[in-house]
């Protein structure tokens, strides 16, 4: 049945838009944007599934490969801005979690492959996932390190299942879920200030046809150890299937490209999508400079750091052994 998805999907495809980056080489930029989701997105266990919403958050990375019609992608996670699960984020059959309890993604790696031909997308997504009620000042709970395969077809863990959709096989969305009144957006997620103006951009809006998809994961969380494990494992009863469900927009262009003309990612006649992807290159711009820019540690002073920081072990614990 697998195969026969695949061809109906390639079909869809080859009949349908064109998935994006087709024309991408190594050294393009991507940017791989949230949007609304249509169903709940996370769900741990036998609980019921979590709507959060994290549309217009969008990590920025670059095309290392192309091998035919097949992009190697590799996103800096420096760049993720996916909220905390929390009851401004999320919500279960409609009600907003209790006020306290907090989720924080701490992205590790993201990186996989698009196949410009077929819309098919696979991406691994590795995270750690650190919990806390009313802060980690009062309970901390263990982080989880959980690797998510996302992918746009079918995928299946120990109890559950979930499928996505290709490139170039979602409808566009509309633009009263892309616009301004996202509730993500409007509280400030995934907006974010251009270099040439103060008003801010919504990474939602504009987009060319084929360029949305449905990623989805099922991944293992195994059993978690420190302080309040004992709640998180029985809680969750750990170890367990934990579903993602990720609708998303892949742009991609040419930074050596003017910004007057086409740059790749969009059609040239779209103000809106031609202005996203000018503040989505300004801001890798931003990343990069402080990559380059940011504080460097010399051989010299990392060997003066261990000798202080032993030093200072020393002295704390012949203290307490005077004690």
């Amino acid at each position: 049945s697998s195969s026969s998805s695949s061809s109906s999907s390639s079909s869809a495809c080859s009949a349908g838009p064109r998935p994006p980056g087709s024309d991408a080489r190594p050294g393009w930029r991507v940017a791989l944007t949230t949007m609304p989701a249509t169903r709940p997105t996370l769900g741990v266990s036998f609980w019921p599934d979590f709507a959060y919403d994290a549309s217009g958050a969008t990590t920025l990375g670059v095309v290392t490969d192309k091998k035919g019609p097949v992009l190697h992608l590799d996103f800096d996670v420096s760049t993720f801005e996916g909220p905390p699960v929390c009851g401004r984020t999320t919500t279960v059959f409609g009600v907003p979690l209790p006020p306290g309890i907090r989720i924080d993604i701490v992205p590790i790696s993201l990186r996989g492959f698009l196949d410009t031909s077929t819309g098919e997308c696979r991406l691994d997504f590795d995270a750690r996932f650190k919990g806390s009620i009313f802060g980690e000042g009062f309970i901390a709970l263990p982080p989880m390190t959980v690797r998510s395969p996302l992918t746009t077809d079918a995928t299946r863990g120990a109890r559950r299942s979930a499928t996505g959709s290709r490139f170039g096989t979602v409808p566009p969305p509309s633009r009263k879920r892309t616009g301004e009144g996202s509730e993500h957006a409007a509280r400030g997620g995934g907006a974010f200030a251009t270099t040439n103006t103060s008003a801010t951009t919504n990474a939602c809006a504009g987009g060319t046809a084929g360029d949305v998809a449905e990623l989805v994961a099922v991944a293992s969380v195994p059993k978690v150890t420190g302080r309040w494990d004992w709640l998180m494992n029985a809680l969750l009863q750990l170890p367990a299937d934990a579903l993602a469900v990720l609708p998303c927009r892949l742009r991609t262009w040419d930074p050596r490209a003017p910004r007057d003309v086409e740059t790749g990612a969009g059609d040239a006649g779209d103000d809106a999508e031609r202005s996203v992807v000018r503040a989505l290159d300004d801001r890798f711009e931003i990343h990069a400079h402080r990559r380059r820019t940011g504080p460097t540690v010399t051989e010299e002073q990392t060997t003066m750091a261990m000798l202080t920081f032993g030093a200072a072990t020393f002295v704390e614990e012949s203290h307490q052994l005077v004690l």
